[in-house]
């Protein structure tokens, strides 16, 4: 297994625990979830502002976003 592989896979998992989290979390205080995607966008946006590129960090928000979208 390559380094590269290991990295995107604990991104992918980072991404799937937060998300049933944040899912998790807006059963028991409705309008979580969509206050958490509007930070997760907020975030999105400053650090891809960055001068630096930050590929996977964007990736794992994105992937977030997507698991929280998800039904």
């Amino acid at each position: 297994m390559t380094k590269e592989i290991s990295i995107n896979q604990t991104h992918l998992i980072i991404a799937s625990i937060t998300a049933s989290f944040a899912k998790a979390l807006d059963k028991t205080n409705p309008g979580f979830k969509e206050e958490f995607l509007k930070e997760l966008g907020e975030r999105y946006h400053e650090i891809k502002d960055y001068s630096d590129p930050q590929t996977e960090v964007l990736e794992t928000l994105t992937w977030t976003r997507d698991f929280l979208n998800k039904e």
